[in-house]
């Protein structure tokens, strides 16, 4: 019953994301010969998006710290500098099609620094699963905001606290039940209250913190940023987390950029050319963000190696 109901979840995924980006492929494709003429004019405000890449390797921080709370529930303890470690490299693996591959990786490498490979997976999901939904949340709350809807606001909010309040109950059978949609066997520990409302906390700031540096990046590739930053926070939201459910498009290519040009439009953040200028961007900047750390670590990695004893 287990293994049909994560082959019908495979299933659903893959007809999703192949559809998804069937769509983001031509919208982009008839977007590049407005997005062409428009290359010539930039003017790169790089205070800006230094600023922007400053918020996230900040809201990258947050997010390591909270998984390594996380994985205190496992009785396990790991220095921040190789939880960063760890983090960045096993992330190289969201680029490969797949969702299993950046916690295959982590248990790999954790296993190195003295922690069980399920302690790192189970830790890793519930992570994963705090950010997905608090993510989920923030959406409703910025979407509410821009359609004019203060009730609607008031409810999301709501929510957004009882998820927070709530997540030591909920969230390690949900990462059980996520881990085997995944294929991985996650055995759920008692996880401290505390560990986990960090963990979400840590998510929200995040989530937060990259709406904010999109609006910043945003402004210093057009020069301007029209619109209020909740717009900029649901639509980069909105964008990763339709990205993050794809298996077969590595770190959501395609559907992140189709989402966020579309939102974009929709939102009057942008015309059409500008919009889909900013999507492929934006995604060139965030892979050098993610990769330029991961790169010096391999390097770091490579140089203690060869290093004579």
């Amino acid at each position: 019953m287990a293994l049909t109901r994560r082959k019908l979840f495979k299933l659903a995924q893959w007809s999703f994301a192949a559809l998804v980006l069937f769509f983001a492929a031509r919208s982009l494709a008839t977007q590049w010969d407005k997005v062409e003429p428009r290359l010539s004019h930039i003017r790169f405000g790089w205070q800006w998006i230094g600023a922007a890449t400053i918020l996230v390797l900040i809201a990258y921080a947050l997010l390591i710290e909270g998984w390594r709370r996380v994985l205190g529930a496992w009785d396990s303890r790991l220095p921040f500098p190789q939880a960063a470690r760890i983090w960045f490299l096993s992330n190289l693996g969201k680029y490969v099609p797949g969702n299993i591959w950046s916690l295959t990786a982590m248990g790999v490498m954790a296993r190195g620094q003295g922690v069980s490979a399920l302690a790192a997976a189970g830790s890793s999901v519930i992570m994963q699963t705090v950010s997905l939904a608090t993510g989920a949340a923030i959406v409703m709350i910025t979407g509410a905001k821009l359609l004019g809807q203060p009730v609607l606001v008031g409810v999301s909010a709501l929510i957004l606290v009882v998820i927070l309040l709530s997540a030591p109950r909920f969230l390690p059978p949900l990462a059980v039940w996520i881990g085997s949609l995944i294929g991985k066997d996650i055995l759920p520990p008692t996880v401290p209250a505390t560990s986990i409302w960090t963990a979400a906390i840590a998510s929200t700031l995040s989530w937060l913190l990259y709406g904010l540096a999109f609006q910043l990046f945003v402004r210093g590739l057009l020069g301007t940023s029209p619109g209020e930053i909740s717009s900029y926070i649901a639509v980069y939201t909105a964008a990763y987390l339709l990205g993050f459910i794809s298996p077969i498009a590595p770190a959501g290519l395609g559907v992140r950029e189709f989402t966020l040009a579309a939102f974009m439009t929709q939102l009057g953040l942008a015309n059409e050319a500008d919009a889909a200028l900013v999507a492929i961007a934006a995604r060139l900047w965030l892979t050098i963000v993610e990769l330029v750390p991961s790169g010096l670590y391999v390097a770091t990695g490579a140089t203690r190696k060869s290093l004579p004893l």
